[in-house]
């Protein structure tokens, strides 16, 4: 028996080391909340990218739009860490000013503008998808998906066009 600790005593220390080791790789999602934004409202614009901050712990990007008026408007968005971008295979180098992007978005509740980035299709097709519940990114080799209005990546589709493609 070793000294000065009694059999229960080192039991519940080996628990408690071992319940603490099993939260530390746990994803902090607790203070997450998403709360300020509705989940139950998609907003969805062309636009152009204006400033994409690569930032922990939540990066952002700024796009700028017509709205249906040909009133430019502009929004701001925010969405994961870096760690959670990157495991989706971007990198800071993919993002640019001037950049042609497909945005999807949860509006802020309070009416400001802005929100939670559902997803963000870049030119190449190419599609980084939010840290709220959007959703998961695909599954690895599944390729992207289409973006809203554009046929699925791969390869184009043999025969002549149908009508409406170009």
């Amino acid at each position: 028996m070793h000294m000065g600790m009694s059999m229960e005593t080192r039991y519940v220390t080996v628990l408690s080391v071992m319940c603490l080791g099993s939260l530390a790789g746990t994803p902090a999602l607790a203070h997450h909340s998403f709360a300020a934004y509705d989940q139950t409202v998609t907003k969805e614009v062309n636009g152009t990218l204006k400033e994409f901050d690569w930032n922990a712990p939540h990066s952002g990007m700024t796009i700028v739009y017509l709205d249906e008026s040909g009133k430019m408007q502009e929004v701001s968005v925010t969405t994961g860490a870096p760690a959670t971008i990157s495991r989706q295979g971007f990198r800071p180098k993919d993002f640019h000013t001037g950049d042609k992007v497909r945005l999807s978005w949860h509006p802020s509740k309070n009416g400001s503008v802005g929100g939670d980035l559902v997803t963000m299709t870049l030119e190449d097709g190419r599609v980084l998808h939010g840290g709220g519940l959007a959703g998961p990114p695909p599954a690895s080799g599944s390729g992207p998906p289409a973006a809203p209005g554009k046929p699925p990546a791969g390869p184009p589709p043999s025969g002549p066009p149908s009508a409406g493609t170009q």
